[in-house]
């Protein structure tokens, strides 16, 4: 403890040494010589200053403190005299520079301070010999564009160095709150145009990207309605602000929009802004609230908060005026939450690393934002004095590179999450489609099965109306009619009685053929021809052959292997039925003749032909009243085809389907 107290006091005693040994009198400071061949030229270490503690030094005073060591060497390359925090503490600083003109005529130059809030700025030109060549006005951030000496959102101090001489040049400094950065240099009068129009034609690039990239942010919101984009634009808009600012445009093209906050508190908000943006864009592209880590994002929300503190601090003042004491407490408080975003977003991007809750995603974003905020922290560390203030930290031209490399990276990055977002909801509505397509067959399917059972209902109950049902009817009306007959009368006539039960029992059998028939077609599904075929011909041997003297022949060609459905095979059935029916009733033929001739593409042929009486209608059409054949008719249309009915020679019944 002893050594550390002693090595304190030896500080302490050396410092004023030090600081003597290293100040500079007017003659050992270096000299920048102005020549024709640059337009521009850096000020770096020609730099000396001198702090006014009292405040009220003049030009006359400052001149007379050439040949004393009053005037320190500015070391950084940028001169930096840290951060102001109340008007109250605020003093004059006074940089200096000599120059020299070697060529045998005058030199206009400009003296360009590329920074626009100053509170007040003059700049005087001062001989060898102690003379006053030129006085600036007094300018600073409340004068307008217009009434500076140069109409530009920065300060330009236009002066002639005289041929062959050499001159000091007396930059009066005074900031009240804020950064104190000067960034100085030298611009010959005639480039002056050439520097100014590159300049905002670099700037308005990338106000107008940063305001494009924006505009299509809003189309993927306008199309997802995601948060992440709304936020995302709340970002871009901040960075635009953050430029606009602090490159002065608000000061040249809105001077009177300035002062809506109180002083120059309008410079602090969108930095403010800025960093916030970035909070609430950070929080919905790296989520934590459904996670462990939630707590994390209830700090963030707590942050927020901080962040109205924060833009009460800078509008207090609207309420009431400030004493020192408020003021001063008020800065540190705005100062402690002006940088609070900073590492809530650090700790979100190392959680979603670490415990790789959306790894990817944090990666991208710190790659974005790493030079941007890079060169944030590297101003913060140069106003506390702990790194040099180079000029890439300095100067905002450098920022706006790092700016668009972050809306870059997290542009590629949300236009892959709006395609994958995209691509997974043409893949919900595609399998959705899919899903209510196939439901839909289902349903197609089902009725159209109930709609076959029905129409097949429907054949089968006219069967057995048409054939069973008729015998049926047949055998109950003759049995009536014995029972009635026995009821009258005894039993006289036993042989008529016997003829009769017997004629029941025929139909009886009849009916119950058909009832077989019937069944046979509707068991299964589907017959070959050949099946068909082997039916056909058991039902003629056994039921018509030689029937009143008739001989049937069945010639069935074609595709042998063609399958019939139950349908057409019940329908071709009862149409050769019916008509070998007729023609045992009516047409008292020898010979008949079915044909059945069925291709391999579906189409049938039937053919029914007998050698009787025939009969027929006009243009082959059923005209009048016969059940029997309105029935053929019906079943052909049933089948798809067309029913003819002609007398050539016999009688012929054509079905083509």
């Amino acid at each position: 403890m002893r050594r550390f107290i002693q090595l304190l006091l030896v500080l302490l005693t050396c410092s004023p040494l030090v600081v003597h040994l290293a100040a500079q009198p007017l003659h050992n400071q270096p000299v920048v010589t102005l020549t024709d061949q640059q337009d521009q030229l850096s000020l770096e270490g020609k730099l000396t200053y001198f702090r006014d503690s009292s405040g009220i030094r003049t030009v006359g005073d400052v001149t007379q403190l050439t040949g004393t060591s009053a005037f320190q060497p500015v070391t950084s390359p940028v001169p930096n005299f840290g951060v102001i925090t109340a008007a109250q503490r605020a003093k004059p600083i006074w940089l200096r520079f000599r120059m020299e003109n070697a060529a045998p005529q005058p030199q206009s130059w400009l003296a360009e301070i590329d920074f626009w809030c100053f509170d007040e700025l003059q700049l005087f030109i001062v001989d060898e010999s102690g003379h006053l060549l030129s006085t600036s006005p007094v300018v600073g951030w409340k004068t307008p564009a217009t009434q500076r000496l140069r109409h530009h959102r920065y300060f330009w101090f236009p002066f002639t160095v005289p041929a062959h001489q050499r001159v000091t040049a007396y930059l009066r400094v005074l900031k009240h709150r804020g950064t104190q950065i000067v960034p100085i240099e030298l611009v010959r009068e005639s480039a002056y145009e050439l520097t100014v129009q590159k300049s905002y034609l670099f700037w308005g690039g990338i106000v107008f990207t940063l305001t494009f990239v924006a505009a299509m942010s809003l189309i993927f919101f306008l199309n997802t309605f995601n948060h992440v984009y709304s936020k995302y634009i709340f970002c871009l808009l901040g960075l635009v602000g953050f430029f606009i600012i602090n490159n002065g445009f608000m000061n040249q093209f809105a001077f009177q929009e300035q002062f809506w906050m109180p002083r120059q508190n309008v410079y602090f908000l969108f930095p403010l802004v800025l960093f916030y943006s970035q909070l609430i864009f950070v929080r919905a592209f790296l989520p934590l609230r459904y996670t462990q880590s939630r707590r994390l994002h209830t700090i963030g929300t707590v942050v927020l908060w901080c962040g109205l503190v924060c833009l009460l601090t800078l509008t207090v003042e609207w309420i009431a005026p400030l004493s020192p004491t408020v003021e001063l407490v008020l800065v540190r408080i705005f100062t402690t939450f002006y940088w609070l975003p900073m590492p809530v977003i650090i700790a979100y991007i190392v959680i979603s690393i670490v415990r790789q809750y959306n790894g990817r995603e944090a990666w991208l974003y710190l790659i974005a934002i790493a030079p941007f905020y890079t060169l944030n922290l590297g101003l913060v560390f140069a106003n506390l004095g702990l790194l040099p203030t180079y000029k890439a930290v300095a100067n905002f031209a450098y920022y706006a590179p790092a700016a668009l490399f972050e809306v870059l990276v997290l542009t590629i990055g949300l236009a892959y999450r709006y395609k994958m977002d995209r691509d997974q909801t043409e893949r919900l509505i595609k399998e959705q489609t899919i899903q209510q397509q196939r439901t839909y067959e289902a349903e197609v399917q089902t009725l159209a099965m109930k709609n076959s059972l029905l129409i097949e209902k429907e054949r089968i109950a006219r069967d057995l109306h048409d054939n069973v049902g008729a015998h049926l009817a047949f055998v109950v009306t003759n049995l009536s009619h014995i029972s009635d007959q026995a009821e009258k009368q005894p039993v006289l006539n036993g042989r008529q009685w016997s003829g009769q039960l017997r004629t029941i029992v025929k139909y009886t059998r009849e009916a119950v053929k058909l009832l077989r028939e019937t069944i046979w077609a509707i068991h299964q599904e589907n017959f070959t021809v050949e099946e068909f075929s082997d039916r056909l011909n058991q039902y003629i041997n056994r039921y018509v052959q030689e029937t009143d003297g008739l001989h049937v022949d069945a010639q069935i060609t074609g595709s042998q292997t063609q399958r019939l459905s139950s349908a057409q095979v019940l329908n071709l059935f009862r149409i050769v039925q019916e008509a070998l029916n007729n023609v045992i009733k009516h047409a008292q033929a020898t010979q008949a003749t079915v044909q059945l001739h069925v291709q391999s593409d579906g189409h049938i042929n039937l053919r029914i032909h007998d050698n009787g009486r025939g009969f027929s209608w006009p243009n082959s059409a059923v005209t009048e009243p016969h059940y029997g054949l309105q029935n053929m008719q019906s079943r052909a249309k049933e089948l798809g085809g067309t029913f003819r009915m002609i007398a050539d020679e016999g009688t012929t019944v054509e079905v083509q389907v």
